[in-house]
Formats: C-alpha cells, sequence, structure tokens
C-alpha cells in the first residue's frame, strides 16, 4: 500500500489508525489542558496574603472590652452625660440615661481612668486591664456646689439707649447717671430735690428765680460764689433755663452730671455739665 505525501496524508493516516492509537491521542490533549487552572491559583494566593497578615497583627494586639456605671454617691441614682476617658488619651465615652457606658475595644495595661460631670467632683481612678477580659465597673461621684451669680434682668429705656446714654454708663467718664429705676427710687418732688444728693453736687434755695445747682468745686468765675454754675443740656440742646424746676420731673427719663471737664465731646465744660433726656425728646 502507498502513502501519500499531500496535505491530505495525515488525515489518512489518523482514519487509517487503531482505536486504541486514538484513545491514547485523545488522553494526551486531556492532560495538556490541566496546568491552565493551577496557574490561576498560583496569582490568587499572593492576592490574599497581605490581608491575612495585617488580620493576624490586629488580632495580636491585646484588647479587653470595659463596661460601667456611674452613680450618684448621695441617692444612688444614675448619671448621665458623664465623660469617660484615659489619661494622656481623652475623653472615649459617655453615660446613657442609666449611667451606663461602654468602651470596646480598650487596650489592655494599666491606666487611669477619670470622670467629669458638670456639677459634681472629677474623679480618677487607677484600673490594669488584662487582654481579652470583659470588665465592669462602678463609679461614684459626688455632688461639687457651684454658687452662681443671679439672674439679673434689667428693663432699658428705648431713648437712653439710643441716646448713648447705656454706653457712656459703661465707659464711665466719672460722672453720675440717673436712669429711670434710680429717679422712680428717690422719687423726688422737684428736679433740684433729685440732683441734691449727687455726689459734687450743691443745691441753693432762694434766690429771685428760685433754687439753683452748682458744681461744688474751688474754679470760681466770681469773687463770692461758692461753686461754678454748670452747662444745662436738654435733648442734646444747650439750654438757657436758670433753674432746673422750670421742668417738671414727670418730663425726665434720665440724667447725667459731669462734675469736671469729663463730659464727651461738645458737652464738656470746666465747670461741669448737666445733661438731661426727657421721655419726649424736645428735638
Amino acid at each position: 500500500m502507498q502513502t501519500r505525501m499531500d496535505g491530505r496524508g495525515s488525515k489518512e493516516e489518523g482514519e487509517g489508525m487503531m482505536p486504541e492509537a486514538r484513545k491514547n491521542r485523545r488522553r494526551v490533549n486531556i492532560t495538556g489542558v490541566l496546568p491552565r487552572p493551577l496557574g490561576v491559583l498560583l496569582l490568587l494566593v499572593p492576592l490574599c496574603a497581605p490581608s491575612s497578615v495585617e488580620a493576624q497583627s490586629r488580632d495580636r494586639t491585646p484588647r479587653a472590652v470595659v463596661t460601667g456605671r456611674v452613680l450618684d454617691q448621695g441617692n444612688g441614682d444614675p448619671i448621665a452625660g458623664v465623660d469617660i476617658g484615659v489619661e494622656g488619651v481623652g475623653p472615649l465615652a459617655i453615660t446613657d440615661e442609666n449611667g451606663e457606658f461602654t468602651i470596646s475595644p480598650f487596650l489592655a495595661g494599666s491606666h487611669v481612668v477619670w470622670a467629669r460631670r458638670i456639677g459634681y467632683e472629677e474623679r480618677s481612678d487607677s484600673l490594669a486591664v488584662t487582654a481579652g477580659t470583659l470588665l465592669h465597673i462602678t463609679m461614684e461621684l459626688s455632688t461639687e456646689p457651684i454658687e452662681l451669680d443671679e439672674l439679673v434682668v434689667v428693663v432699658r429705656s428705648r431713648v437712653l439707649d439710643r441716646r448713648g446714654f447705656y454706653e457712656r454708663e459703661r465707659q464711665g467718664y466719672g460722672a453720675s447717671f440717673l436712669n429711670p429705676e434710680e429717679i422712680r427710687r428717690r422719687n423726688p418732688a422737684a428736679v433740684t430735690d433729685l440732683l441734691r444728693n449727687v455726689p459734687g453736687l450743691q443745691v441753693i434755695y432762694g434766690g429771685i428765680y428760685g433754687a439753683h445747682v452748682v458744681v461744688s468745686q474751688r474754679v470760681t468765675f466770681r469773687e463770692g460764689d461758692i461753686g461754678c454754675r454748670p452747662t444745662i443740656w436738654v435733648d442734646g440742646a444747650r439750654s438757657t433755663m436758670f433753674s432746673f424746676d422750670e421742668m417738671r420731673v414727670e418730663e425726665i427719663e434720665g440724667v447725667e452730671v459731669y462734675t469736671g471737664a469729663t463730659a464727651p465731646g461738645k458737652y464738656s465744660d470746666i465747670c461741669g455739665t448737666i445733661a438731661i433726656w426727657t421721655k419726649v425728646p424736645i428735638r
């Protein structure tokens, strides 16, 4: 039998093979495919290895869990809103309405645990924590009385506020300020009665124009005078009235008395200044 040496020769040879030979040939082809999955597995192993190492490293960190409750030493009631922390670390938890807290994880070792809340004395305790343990602690706090200033409510005059009265009062200027409350407290029958007890002023009674007010100081411009007549301002305008009693007390909202040249700006006078602010401004 002659063998044909062309492209179809291999086919004919295949067709001429015994069944046993063809069986062996298929076995060789299957065996040649098996190594490919092994290559994929080798690539996956390095990708998974780092995370596994990190997890093992974290597991080696000595840790524990600390729970607790904070109570009032006086009545035994739970205290909410208490800051729980570790010295050198800071606050780590805050108690709930039942006075309970949880710190997880808590590093093992020796620590100083503190508890703080307004109205109570701060408490600090040493705590030895063993890795893997669950600790429950109970802390009692004693009250710390704190004396607070009384709440002061001041009703201000809008008229005086617009005129800068309260700001000048705050700054001082070495003056006396009579606000509506002070005027009511003094309950004067006349304006000169209101000014009679102001430091640095003196009320002179008598004369054709009635009582008048002077500043008790050494500066005088006429021989025989016992003091200087202060400049009078009403609602920001200079007044020429001789006696304060030309006004009624009911008209006045506030008074500023400067017994020297300490009044601000245009109001300053060496003999002093008395500025009157009315409830219904004239200007």
